[in-house]
């Protein structure tokens, strides 16, 4: 079958995992996607029996069907682990590569900026982490090179400062992502591919270059797993917990293109990203989260679900000065929490500019200054499952 031209009995194969929390059992399954109308199948392995018969989804769509994406089916979110046939493996495969892209220190104040880029050139970011990288690691992470003699000064600027990894998802993405980039030397750059990342944000040599990517297929699959799979070895994210808080960026938010523009927002006010990490939160970890709304929130599920509908952005959040109040003055940057509301009051705030409702109101920040500690321990120091 073509990308666009599908009937309506071909599907996609793909092996996933869910754990139920109810019976702490993982359960195996076959997921079959049909592209003709965006429909799923669900086949329980172990059961040998079908879980889900084909039925409509409004929630997946073609591009959310790629291998280490988790997929919410039905309140029920699965990891799609594997292909489960090789037809599908070389389909998706070349329609959803997958590459690693590295934001140096020296680019790091344009997060928001250059993520819209991304985003903008049809890449879908998968996963994301702010770490700031020992010299043991970098030196691993750049083994490649080793003898080259710029790696001692690409080494000097990687360890200088935090760096955001991305996993970057689409069709051709490895070359696409070095064409995006541009020449290693942004003098190079300049010249010949002056809308390129380096030309615009690199400064004048290769270690200053502000970005790093993958060269090869096989290269985005280990640099990826580098920073995201193998929890003993990875680098550790990083945040700030004094006179700090939390803010959560939906998943709504994300799925309607507006991550980098509320980064950009938080970063061109008076404050500073100082951790910032993808991940899936699970309905147990989201309950425990948000445990102190319990009670108190009139429609406690409704909370919760926002939470729930792919993956969300945490950010830690510092000051640019040591004399203001974090907490308070985040919350009064974040607005009231109904998104209407917001508009009416506080039409600068960033659920007046990004929310749509009441839950679906783009972020989340803690309320309680006791709380702020706490919120960030959780998600950048007890959740390991980014």
């Amino acid at each position: 079958m073509s990308q666009h031209n599908y009937d309506f009995n071909d599907k996609l194969n793909f092996l996933g995992e869910w754990f139920d929390y109810d019976t702490a059992y993982q359960k195996k399954f076959i997921i079959s996607f049909y592209p003709y109308d965006n429909t799923i199948e669900i086949y329980d392995k172990e059961a040998r029996k079908m879980y889900l018969k084909r039925t409509k989804s409004d929630e997946i769509c073609m591009e959310d069907m790629f291998v280490g994406n988790t997929v919410r089916i039905y309140s029920r979110q699965i990891k799609l682990t594997g292909y489960g046939d090789c037809f599908t493996q070389k389909y998706i495969g070349k329609m959803r590569e997958k590459t690693l892209a590295i934001l140096k220190p020296t680019v790091i104040d344009k997060l928001g900026k250059i993520i819209n880029i991304i985003q903008e050139n049809n890449f879908h970011i998968s996963k994301l982490r702010m770490c700031h990288l020992t010299t043991k690691e970098a030196l691993d992470f750049y083994a490649k090179i080793k003898g080259d003699t710029v790696l001692p000064f690409i080494l000097e600027v990687i360890v200088s400062g935090p760096i955001v990894a991305l996993e970057l998802v689409g069709e051709n993405a490895v070359q696409r992502w070095q064409d995006l980039m541009g020449p290693d030397n942004p003098v190079e750059a300049r010249k010949t591919s002056p809308n390129s990342l380096r030309a615009i944000y690199g400064q004048d040599s290769r270690p200053t270059n502000g970005f790093h990517g993958s060269n090869t297929v096989e290269d985005g699959i280990t640099e990826s797993d580098f920073f995201f799979s193998n929890q003993d070895v990875t680098p550790t994210s990083i945040v700030t917990l004094e006179n700090s808080t939390c803010c959560v960026i939906k998943p709504h938010a994300i799925q309607e293109g507006k991550l980098g523009n509320i980064i950009t927002s938080i970063m061109e006010s008076h404050f500073l990203i100082t951790g910032a990490v993808m991940l899936y939160l699970s309905k147990a970890n989201a309950d425990e989260f948000l445990e102190v709304y319990k009670g108190v929130v009139s429609d406690y599920n409704a909370l919760l679900l926002s939470f729930l509908d792919g993956p969300c952005v945490v950010l830690g959040i510092s000051g640019k000065n040591n004399e203001m109040n974090v907490h308070e003055e985040f919350r009064r940057f974040a607005g009231p929490s109904d998104a209407d509301i917001a508009k009416q009051i506080r039409p600068n705030s960033l659920r007046a500019k990004y929310g749509c409702d009441k839950y679906k109101n783009a972020v989340h920040c803690t309320d309680l200054p006791e709380d702020t500690v706490i919120e960030l321990e959780y998600i950048f120091k007890v959740l390991k499952d980014y």
